[in-house]
């Protein structure tokens, strides 16, 4: 079983330029403490269910069942290849993450009088191959899905494009300035993962959220959670004969307080399936095997700026 279960175990990971590791992503997952997990999340459930959502990617699981604030999910094959090839290529040794099912529950939970969520996870953990893979998988879904929870704003930048009004934006809207070359950090709001992307995905849009607040002579001109976008430039899914996934977009514009779109740039966005080293390690059976898949967490932020220079109508 030697060479097939060699073959098997070639996964996927993501060769970025120009991202920033997310502070909530997990780039290599180290199991650890028990298979259950409970603590309070200072935010309203509906965000806490939000972020999980988006937390479970990068535990290599996918939704099984969502019934409201219970939710079940299992370990995806190659969600779980992307996990244990990054542990690997990080010179991780037994590490791989287990294959199992979480199960979660959460309510609305007050402490030390402030309102949020009681995030309760449980692993329930099968032997695969005759490995049952690490325990502690409940600890990182409850870091990732906190601090996503905290990261990301509670603001829908698709129906709310101009992001979190602000207590210090006060006065009749006035004319200000905003540079070229203002720095505008986003975070990409959900994971983008080359299984479910379509075939034809060049030129359809990328949403992101503005990550803070980008203030010019006292005004704030870009809102945290304001809508930016960006546009797909290639998406080609894993093939068979080792034909890894390609995935490559560029940013576009972000939405300043006045609803104008302001351009934006920043290097160009690049994911790829694969080992980070691009070593060929297939081996001659290789030849005929499917390639990787590839994965970008949701929380990825990215370093762009402003585009020429604009006029913004703000208050100070």
């Amino acid at each position: 079983m030697g060479r097939f279960h060699h073959l098997f175990l070639l996964v996927a990971v993501i060769a970025r330029l120009g991202a920033e590791t997310p502070p909530c992503g997990i780039a290599v997952v180290r199991p650890e403490g028990s298979n259950v997990d409970e603590r309070f999340v200072p935010a309203p459930p509906e965000q806490v269910k939000f972020a999980l959502l988006r937390a479970l990617p990068a535990l290599a699981s996918k939704v099984d069942k969502d019934d409201g604030f219970h939710i079940e999910a299992k370990t995806d094959i190659e969600l779980w290849q992307i996990a244990a090839r990054r542990n690997i290529d990080a010179g991780v040794r037994g590490s791989r993450g287990a294959w199992g099912t979480f199960i979660v529950d959460i309510r609305q939970a007050t402490q030390d009088e402030v309102r949020g969520a009681l995030l309760h996870i449980e692993f329930h953990k099968n032997a695969f191959r005759g490995h049952a893979g690490s325990d502690g998988n409940a600890h990182p879904l409850a870091e990732e899905t906190a601090c996503l929870a905290k990261l990301l704003s509670s603001n829908d930048p698709a129906s709310n494009p101009r992001g979190l009004e602000n207590a210090k934006e006060t006065g009749s809207p006035h004319a200000v300035t905003l540079p070229d070359a203002t720095p505008v950090k986003v975070l990409l709001r959900d994971p983008l993962y080359s299984k479910k992307l379509e075939k034809n995905s060049a030129g359809q849009t990328v949403q992101f959220e503005v990550a803070e607040d980008v203030v010019v002579d006292g005004a704030v001109l870009v809102r945290r959670g304001a809508l930016a976008i960006g546009h797909f430039t290639k998406v080609d899914k894993a093939k068979g004969y080792g034909r890894h996934a390609d995935v490559e977009f560029v940013f576009d514009v972000a939405t300043a307080v006045d609803g104008q779109t302001v351009p934006v740039t920043g290097a160009a966005e690049k994911a790829r399936g694969g080992r980070t080293n691009n070593t060929f390690d297939f081996g001659v059976l290789g030849l005929f095997a499917k390639g990787n898949e590839a994965l970008i967490r949701a929380g990825t932020a990215y370093d762009l700026e402003v585009s020429g220079q604009h006029t913004i109508q703000a208050r100070r």
